[in-house]
């Protein structure tokens, strides 16, 4: 598959070549391994020194292209359009060769002396959260217990989903995991229900905010990779992003 780059949802590749010029995706460093930060305290007496903790670096992606243009005009018309499509903050980059994207920011830049109509040039992305995340799972939930394997490398967000078959005055959903959520409400055949792990929101139908409805046995923890135990009152579906490294 061709390597191409989609800041955004904006393939860069495809939406600035045309006719008389072209973007194109030569390599991509930064998605391999990833540095730790190790906090180490030297201890008197002991050799080497105490690990306190190793924890992920923030990942810096480097994107090195080829930009060209048949006229100096259509060159700067191309360098203002790609200036357009890699705007923003905390997007979504991901590369056509890998089933994965991360949460980027643009940050630098290097572009030669503009000496020609043709330039190679690098930008670096910059993800403060450092995970790859790959597509989405989801896990059919039924009212008896059934086991599940949570894929990927590290702990991730999750997000559960159902529409109510009948009326009911409560949801339950348990694991062995330690997540436990108990919402007291009066839900209607057809409501759909929506929890989220981030930011602890509750939403009814879309547009309902239900975070008061949340009782206090209630406990949220972020999925754990390995074998997840769970049941819940009402059949639903429990969504989750493989994090890796």
């Amino acid at each position: 598959m061709t390597l191409r780059t989609v800041f955004n949802g904006y393939n860069l590749d495809e939406l600035l070549t045309d006719d008389t010029g072209r973007f194109v995706t030569l390599s991509v460093s930064g998605r391999g391994i990833l540095k730790r930060r190790l906090d180490l305290t030297e201890m008197p007496g002991m050799h080497g020194a105490k690990e306190n903790s190793a924890l992920y670096d923030v990942r810096e992606i480097t994107v090195r292209f080829l930009i060209e243009d048949k006229t100096s005009a259509g060159f700067r018309d191309r360098f203002n359009r790609l200036n357009g499509y890699i705007k923003g903050r905390q997007k979504r980059l991901e590369f056509t060769d890998e089933d994965a994207y991360f949460i980027a920011t643009l940050s630098d830049a290097s572009i030669p002396d503009e000496d020609s109509n043709s330039l190679v040039c690098t930008m670096t992305f910059t993800c403060a959260d450092s995970a790859k995340r790959m597509n989405e799972k989801v896990i059919e939930v039924g009212t008896s217990e059934s086991t599940h394997t949570i894929t990927g490398q590290d702990e991730t967000p999750w997000e559960v989903n159902l529409t109510f078959s009948q009326a009911a005055d409560e949801f339950e959903l348990e694991t062995d995991q330690g997540i436990y959520i108990l919402l007291g409400f009066d839900f209607i055949e057809g409501d759909r229900l929506t929890i989220k792990y981030e930011g602890r929101e509750v939403w009814l139908n879309d547009d309902m905010d239900l975070r008061h409805s949340i009782r206090l046995a209630s406990n949220y923890e972020l999925l754990k990779p390995g074998e997840l135990k769970i049941r819940a009152s009402h059949a639903c579906q429990l969504s989750y992003e493989e994090r890796l490294y």
